[in-house]
């Protein structure tokens, strides 16, 4: 008997291991390049989101992703080495690439309609919940070789500038509501102990990095009524494409802000910093002011964050401010490249993503923890006053039409703080008209357009930024502004906005405007 049961369990352990085989071999597995923010310290690898055993990606799925992480600050990089190298991963997730360039001309990236249609039933259906949003995803050619990411959100502009009001209550100051206010606060920021430690040097009155389309400098532009974006390229309220490169109240703005920097009212590392260290500053609460995306939810403390509020961009005599207008468009998610061998897999796990509850718990975090439904079935995001999570958050497959969205999800508390920032601005009309958006996701490029495009954005882009930043840095003189005009010609910057300009028109007749 004791011989019986023993080949019996023999036998079922036998069973057990070849059960657990054949699981482990139906797994397939795919590589995913994979962007994510610099400020981020995440593990994709390790997340439950993904590897748990019982509710997981892969589990629900059945498809294992081996992640390659490339943070924000190296992306470009990055993929361009691994466009040269030809050995591409099954998904480029997030991040960037330039879709007619890789996708209609030289095809490493795959048209996806079909696919979408066959394997990826859930995105699908959101797709079909606002075509003409979905419509926006399309190339010159007319097919999608990107997967859409968007939340709504109800918002009109990027960031919005910060004031630490404890500072003003200690010092006895106003609301600063002119530059020149703006400029005595900042003075009395620097010299006065604001923060009342009894130590007046530790105090930085003006914090930021230049260049982001989050805490960036050029944000003060828009006091002069410069909507400064990324691209150097704006529409004015005739429909003309311009740059704010060459924007007549540009040297003034500079002037004014080279002034500040010289006199120790931003901080001397604010045009060599990145996000790292300027949100370490903020959440020291170390800055007098800045910009920045909201307060809540951003990974600073209740007790830091509750002393700022935020402001209107300061006037400027004579001048409207004009910031830049923010569109609730789709962004790039994701796309397949040519060296993806099992669609069917690749698809299945990006679908798997975009079931409802692996959406909402992707971006904000473990359900029961993060979230939850109400009453109503309606889900609400709980406050997170330190902003961590496990999961993927901003790098998680999302996207959702507004309609949609509200319908289903209370709009959560750091939401509502940037709505309401966002409804202040409107209201005191300092967005731009037209936003910087239909140019960069509507208009649609030609290949050729497209490609002289980045040739041009190339040099334009590396020389203004070191042109700016020593303006900012050195100062403004009549020899060195000629000399930055004169270069903007020589670098063809007529062209890169006749580019666009030609695109523009185009949309326009297209769409009967």
């Amino acid at each position: 008997m004791k011989k019986l049961v023993s080949l019996l369990l023999a036998a079922a352990l036998l069973l057990s291991l070849t059960s657990f085989a054949l699981a482990e071999d139906a797994v397939k597995e795919i590589d995913v390049m994979v962007w994510y923010r610099d400020i981020d310290d995440l593990n994709f690898s390790e997340m439950p989101y993904y590897n748990d055993p019982e509710i997981g990606i892969t589990v629900q799925s059945g498809v294992k992703a081996n992640f390659n992480q490339v943070k924000g600050g190296d992306w470009s990089t990055k993929l361009n080495l691994m466009l040269t190298s030809a050995e591409y991963p099954d998904i480029i997730q997030h991040g960037s690439i330039n879709l007619e360039m890789y996708g209609v001309d030289q095809e490493i990236l795959l048209p996806l309609d079909e696919y979408i249609d066959q394997y990826m039933p859930n995105y699908k259906a959101l797709l079909e919940a606002d075509p003409q949003l979905a419509q926006s995803l399309r190339s010159s050619d007319g097919k999608m070789y990107q997967i859409g990411w968007i939340i709504p959100q109800n918002i009109c502009t990027d960031s919005h500038l910060f004031i630490n009001t404890q500072w003003l209550k200690n010092l006895n100051l106003e609301m600063p509501t002119t530059i020149e206010e703006y400029e005595q606060v900042l003075i009395a920021f620097r010299d006065q102990d604001a923060d009342g430690d009894g130590d007046p040097s530790n105090e930085i009155p003006m914090g930021g990095t230049y260049g982001s389309m989050v805490s960036g400098l050029q944000f003060m532009f828009s006091c002069w009524g410069i909507p400064a974006n990324d691209k150097y390229v704006s529409i004015d309220d005739n429909n003309k494409v311009y740059s704010h490169l060459q924007h007549e109240n540009l040297r003034t703005a500079l002037e004014t802000l080279s002034r500040w920097y010289q006199e120790g009212l931003i901080d001397l590392e604010a045009v060599t910093q990145d996000e790292n260290a300027f949100e370490a500053k903020v959440n020291a609460g170390n800055y007098g002011s800045f910009w920045r995306w909201r307060m809540t939810a951003m990974g600073t403390s209740e007790e830091v964050y509750s002393q700022y509020s935020f402001m209107l961009p300061p006037d400027v005599d004579g001048v409207q401010a004009q910031l830049v207008r923010y569109l609730e468009l789709p962004s790039f998610g994701a796309a397949l490249t040519v060296g993806c061998e099992d669609v069917e897999a690749a698809c299945k796990w990006m679908d798997a993503q975009f079931q409802w509850d692996n959406m909402i718990t992707g971006y904000n975090g473990k359900y029961g923890e993060f979230w939850g439904y109400d009453e109503n079935g309606k889900v609400d995001i709980y406050p997170m006053s330190d902003g961590t999570r496990t999961v993927p958050g901003q790098s998680s497959m999302y996207y959702c039409c507004g309609a949609d969205y509200f319908a289903k999800v209370n709009m959560p508390s750091h939401r509502i703080e940037k709505t309401s920032y966002c409804e202040a601005y409107e209201a005191a009309g300092v967005i731009e008209k037209n936003s910087r958006h239909i140019l960069q996701k509507l208009v649609t490029l030609t290949v050729d357009e497209s490609t002289q495009r980045d040739l041009l954005f190339a040099e334009i882009d590396k020389y203004a930024k070191e042109s700016i930043t020593s303006f900012i840095v050195k100062g403004v003189t009549d020899d060195s502004w000629n000399a930055y005009v004169k270069t903007l010609d020589q670098l063809r910057i007529g062209e890169y906005i006749q580019l666009y300009q030609t695109a523009y028109d185009r949309y326009l007749e297209a769409n009967g405007i």
